[in-house]
């Protein structure tokens, strides 16, 4: 079959499927063209000027057409020599037939054969290719009448634009999709991989660190030292496995290059530190760009609540969980809680930061926040919006 690139370790081809049918059609129909020219010339022999001209050129199209089922290599140069043999066949046709017999509407030597070219083209180089070759045999289909058009001559036309045109858009789309089936696959064996280091990981040194955290906090003194440590430790090597970010890195920008969706995982894991544990999903969780910065903004503001409010040695769990439809937000703690009439209270006394920082942007962008709290029983909020903002009148 034609090799037009390195065969994929992943998908095992090198060409989608679409794309080898129509090299395989192709092999099959320019033979079968090639009869039909020769027997459209056999049938009007007595009236040719010149008819070894209509001989030699069935015998370059009958030639080129077995040697492609023994030169399986498809090229764009391969392509090229064949829009070239294409165009000579068309220009050949008044030397065989005469300019009378061309006026008055006779078919070209090649017939039929011509448009093989062009869908070669579009197969091989795409839309382009295909409508770059159709340009050329429409060109020499208007010169061999001198240009003067005849009503076939540009229904031909017409049908071969369309032909080079839709025939390489579906090879641009075939070759597009398989690209993309190679990025999703490329994906899942790095994901596989990362699970399997994260359950090494889990096993062993993160269990690890989490023992001396513990112990640290029961022996006190010099140990509690070493226990913030290695929680440190284990929440930076935690960040790591789960693909959220290396330890130590950057927050990505959340204004997104070009507008591009960014990874909301990383504006979360940003705020986990002591006193704060945040879990996030092991895929990447995409979202626009304006979405990530509200998001962030109102975890903010809901963990500085928890570090006011919820009294001293208070401690705080983020949860972060998403689906096609949008992402939810969840943060809960264990301080001291408050009655929910409490939190229309502190609205109408002017402290914004529930009614403001948190449920204005959420709403803003089409989402929801709710309140969960009694006295003694910490407070859960959880946020639900969608991964766009919603678009408001």
């Amino acid at each position: 079959m034609g090799v037009l690139g390195p065969r994929s370790e992943r998908t095992g081809r090198r060409e989608p499927v679409v794309v080898e049918a129509f090299l395989r059609g192709l092999d099959v129909f320019r033979p079968i063209a090639t009869g039909y020219a020769a027997l459209l010339a056999w049938t009007r022999r007595d009236a040719m000027i010149r008819p070894w001209v209509a001989v030699l050129v069935l015998a370059v199209m009958a030639a080129w057409s077995l040697g492609l089922l023994l030169y399986r290599r498809r090229s764009r140069a391969v392509v090229a020599v064949e829009v070239v043999i294409a165009v000579a066949a068309v220009l050949a046709t008044p030397l065989a037939d005469g300019t009378a017999a061309v006026a008055a509407g006779q078919y070209t030597l090649p017939t039929v054969w011509a448009a093989g070219s062009v869908a070669g083209g579009a197969v091989v180089a795409g839309a382009r290719g295909g409508l770059l070759a159709a340009g050329v045999v429409a060109a020499a289909d208007l010169l061999e009448i001198a240009g003067r058009p005849t009503q076939a001559t540009v229904h031909n036309i017409v049908i071969l634009v369309l032909l080079g045109g839709l025939i390489g858009l579906a090879v641009d789309l075939a070759r597009s999709g398989l690209a993309r089936e190679e990025l999703v696959l490329l994906e899942r064996e790095r994901l596989r991989e990362r699970e399997r280091i994260a359950r090494v990981v889990h096993d062993g040194v993160l269990q690890s660190l989490a023992w001396i955290h513990r112990r640290g906090v029961e022996l006190g003194g010099p140990a509690e030292e070493l226990a913030t440590l290695a929680a440190d430790q284990e929440r930076a090597l935690r960040r790591f496995v789960s693909g959220a970010g290396a330890p130590g890195e950057t927050p990505i920008d959340l204004h997104g290059a070009d507008g591009a969706e960014v990874d909301l995982r990383l504006a979360v894991t940003a705020h986990e530190r002591p006193g704060v544990s945040v879990a996030v999903p092991g895929d990447p969780l995409l979202v626009d760009p304006q979405v990530a910065r509200e998001l962030d903004a109102a975890l903010g503001a809901v963990l500085d609540n928890v570090a006011r409010h919820a009294g001293e040695g208070a401690r705080a769990w983020v949860l972060l969980e998403g689906d096609v439809s949008g992402v939810e937000l969840t943060v809960r703690d264990d301080g001291v809680g408050a009655e929910p009439g409490e939190l229309v209270a502190a609205a109408s006394r002017g402290r914004l930061g529930v009614s403001s920082s948190i449920r204005g942007r959420v709403e803003d962008l089409g989402g929801s926040a709710t309140w969960t709290t009694r006295p003694g029983a910490g407070c859960t909020v959880r946020i639900t919006v969608p991964r766009h903002p919603e678009e408001r009148p």
